[in-house]
Order: C-alpha cells, then sequence, then structure tokens
C-alpha cells in the first residue's frame, strides 16, 4: 500500500511540473483547460471509466493485492481516453498533450509498480 501512494505521489509531483513546463512551452492558454468535456460521448465515457476505476481502486487495495497494478492501468486507460477525445474535438487549443503526459506517467509506474 505504501508503494502505491509513494508512486501516486511521484506521479502527482511529475505531472505538475511537466505541465507547467509545457503549458509556457506550447503556450497552452489556461483558459482552456476549464473545457472539461468536448461532447457527451467524452462526458459518459468518461464517468464510466471513473467509476470503473474507482471500484478498481477499491477491491485491488482491499482484496486482492496481486491486482494492484490495475490501479495505474485503469487510469491510464482514463487518461487515454481523455487525451483521444480533445485531440480528436478540440486539437487546436493542445491541451490533449497534458493529458497525454499524464497517461503516459501511468503507464510508467504500472510497468515500475510490476518490477517492484
Amino acid at each position: 500500500m505504501i508503494r502505491i501512494l509513494t508512486m501516486i505521489i511521484v506521479i502527482l509531483i511529475l505531472d505538475h511540473f511537466i505541465n507547467r513546463y509545457l503549458i509556457k512551452k506550447w503556450d497552452i492558454q489556461t483558459s482552456d483547460l476549464g473545457l472539461k468535456y468536448v461532447n457527451k460521448l467524452h462526458k459518459y465515457g468518461e464517468r464510466i471509466l471513473y467509476l470503473g476505476s474507482l471500484i478498481v481502486l477499491v477491491i485491488a487495495v482491499n482484496d486482492f493485492p496481486d491486482l494492484r497494478i490495475w490501479v495505474f492501468i485503469s487510469m491510464a486507460v482514463l487518461f487515454a481516453f481523455r487525451t483521444i477525445m480533445k485531440w480528436t474535438y478540440a486539437k487546436e487549443n493542445k491541451t490533449y498533450l497534458l493529458n497525454a503526459v499524464t497517461c503516459g506517467l501511468f503507464i510508467v509506474s504500472s510497468f515500475v509498480y510490476g518490477f517492484l
């Protein structure tokens, strides 16, 4: 459990600094970050993935410690979905890059957690 919390804290810190760097480098408008959903498919798909991630988190942490890697994989799927939706429908504001970075961090952390 400590490993999961440590890795999530590291992901959040890395994500924060990388996103700040990308916002400055590519001049991503902060007003564009408030745009949460691009359409109804994005809205409901993300809600379903959030619910699925929460269920995976509760089950994996409480009952099945061998499946804790799915915590990172489910979050990576969520951010991959968000990246694809924003890239497809709102490509001009480049906020999909920030979600892609977060998705990549969760993928890397799933590999790291799998090898630890």
